[in-house]
């Protein structure tokens, strides 16, 4: 028995039906595309912005590289050096104001630690800041009180004088546990200051010196004075 023909409407039939196929296929086609160059469209434009940025960054790097022969990071010594005409911060007392060290961030002090204002900084490091009547004291009389903690601690601390803006001061330095300070103090009219950094003991000799060029902005507030 020989097969059975398709009639000519089984024929159009079919071949309307493949026609249908094709084109549903080649608008999936056309919707993979769109979808593909929308991908390469937006991923081309998060690169194109990814690279502007980069290149903002590497240019403000390379001039302040230029600027300071040093890169400036966030946090570290070449930044607070960059920073040493930021905003001012304000002691709310009116005791003293200072540049403070920049990206570093302002936390509450230690209940009974006796310090205004302290700063957190990168790599553990902190500066706290302390201002107290001196009941008249002189430099003579810091320096024998000074020596005599010293003594009672038992602590090997030798004295360097050195300038705080006009202001004579001792500067100190210890080993700690785990950290080194560097400590500050001079007098401002009846007022004593007191201001010591905790610096890792592998970063003391880049730092020091950065926090201690840090200090020339520092400015005393007003003097209290005996009722």
């Amino acid at each position: 028995m020989a097969p059975r023909l398709p009639t000519p409407e089984e024929l159009a039939a079919f071949q309307a039906r493949a026609r249908l196929r094709d084109r549903a296929e080649h608008q999936r086609l056309d919707a993979r595309k769109t979808v593909m160059r929308l991908i390469l469209f937006f991923g081309g434009f998060l690169v194109l912005v990814a690279l502007i940025v980069d290149i903002r960054h590497y240019s403000g790097r390379f001039h302040r590289f230029q600027r300071t022969g040093t890169e400036s990071r966030k946090g570290d010594a070449a930044d607070i050096l960059a920073g040493l005409d930021d905003p001012r911060y304000q002691d709310p007392g009116g005791l003293f104001s200072l540049v403070p060290p920049r990206h570093w961030v302002r936390v509450r002090p230690e209940p009974g630690s006796g310090f205004q204002t302290v700063f957190k900084g990168p790599h553990n490091m902190d500066m706290a800041i302390m201002v107290a009547v001196s009941n008249n004291a002189t430099f003579d009389s810091l320096v024998a009180d000074l020596r005599r903690i010293e003594r009672q601690l038992s602590a090997n601390m030798p004295m360097e004088i050195t300038f705080i803006g006009p202001h004579r001061a001792i500067k100190r330095s210890a080993q700690l546990f785990k950290n080194k300070v560097l400590l500050i103090d001079f007098l401002t009219g009846n007022l004593a200051h007191h201001i010591q950094f905790s610096i890792p003991p592998e970063l003391f000799d880049e730092y020091e010196p950065v926090f201690v060029q840090l200090l020339q902005t520092y400015e005393p507030g007003r003097i209290i004075r005996d009722p």
